[in-house]
């Protein structure tokens, strides 16, 4: 069956006009490209206010999007920066509308999908695993396990976790990601993929990282040999294929995605902005004119919509719902 026949067939199952649906799998696709400008936005907006069939198109395709785990922002900008036409093809077997195949597998969508343990955006979960460490999912964030006569537990693009395993004994531990792994057993650490590099804190216990060719045991079977060392309780540090760099660690910082607390300190409103929207789902951007005004405080992560209320009463700003999933903050 060709896309445009699935497509076709799914609006008829679900009370939509092909020709809508289409445009909202064309508008996700380039809003997870990363590259609409203002202009964009705008004419989005248009597009969206200009027919209650429109709003059904998309919420149909958000719908679909949070069955796959919501891919979050940075991982789609990487996996849909193609041509357009191979983006929408992309999309639409993403949703199912033109069978599985290897496209998806080859963003990593579908791992995602079906990761032992996953999160969609705005939700926290709290697990125990089999050997009875704690672990804690923060948005948008998914983890696979293997327990079968070792622990693993691989770590998928894109995820903030918090992992004790403290007095739950059995051996090594591992966290692998990418080419980044962390011998991490009895200890507390907390730690946030931000693409390029891993943000590592160790709050209990020792963890020895490795990074680099080789980090990871298929890797290191082939004779590269991994940069270690070992962080300690107390310390902090940044993680990358080029090694590791120690930073101060600030323990409350760490632990307060685990309170539902996002907290900023002198951040610019672009980057507060992009921080806060990992928990919610649609767009959140600000015009260029208010990109740099510096945001300070504590938000609850929980209601983004309170937090936006917070920093309209703070900064002089006015925040615009265009609809529930794009909202732009402004100048007053």
């Amino acid at each position: 069956m060709t896309a445009n026949a699935a497509l076709g067939r799914h609006a008829a199952r679900h009370g939509l006009e092909p020709g809508r649906l289409e445009a909202a799998l064309e508008w996700q696709v380039t809003l997870w490209s990363g590259e609409m400008d203002d202009a964009g936005h705008r004419d989005w907006a248009a597009w969206l206010a200009a027919h209650p069939g429109n709003q059904r198109a998309w919420a149909e395709v958000e719908r679909l999007a949070g069955r796959l785990g919501e891919l979050p922002s940075d991982v789609a900008r990487h996996s849909l920066k193609r041509s357009r036409r191979f983006s929408r093809r992309q999309a639409l077997t993403l949703f199912g509308l033109a069978g599985a195949g290897a496209l998806v597998a080859r963003g990593g969508w579908v791992e995602r999908a079906v990761a032992d343990c996953r999160s969609g955006p705005g939700e926290q979960r709290d697990l125990t695993l089999p050997d009875g460490s704690s672990l804690k999912l923060n948005t948008a964030s998914a983890v696979n396990l293997a327990f079968n006569g070792e622990r693993r537990l691989r770590v998928l693009p894109g995820s903030e976790i918090a992992l004790d395993s403290r007095g739950t004994g059995g051996g090594p531990l591992r966290l692998e990601m990418a080419e980044m792994a962390l011998d991490a057993a009895d200890s507390q650490v907390v730690l946030r993929d931000h693409g390029e590099r891993l943000a590592v804190s160790v709050l209990a216990g020792r963890v020895r990282v490795l990074t680099g060719p080789g980090a990871i045991a298929a890797s290191a079977a082939m004779g590269r040999a991994p940069r270690a060392a070992t962080l300690l309780a107390g310390e902090a540090a940044w993680l990358s294929a080029d090694g590791v760099r120690r930073v101060p660690l600030d323990r409350a910082a760490a632990l307060d995605w685990t309170r539902g607390v996002m907290r900023a300190d002198r951040l610019p409103l672009r980057d507060f902005l992009a921080e806060l929207g990992r928990y919610r789902h649609g767009l959140l951007y600000c015009d260029d004119a208010v990109a740099e005004r510096v945001v300070s405080g504590a938000f609850r992560v929980p209601d983004t919509d309170y937090a936006l209320q917070s920093l309209a009463q703070a900064l002089p700003v006015a925040v615009h719902y265009r609809t529930p999933w794009l909202v732009r903050v402004s100048a007053v």
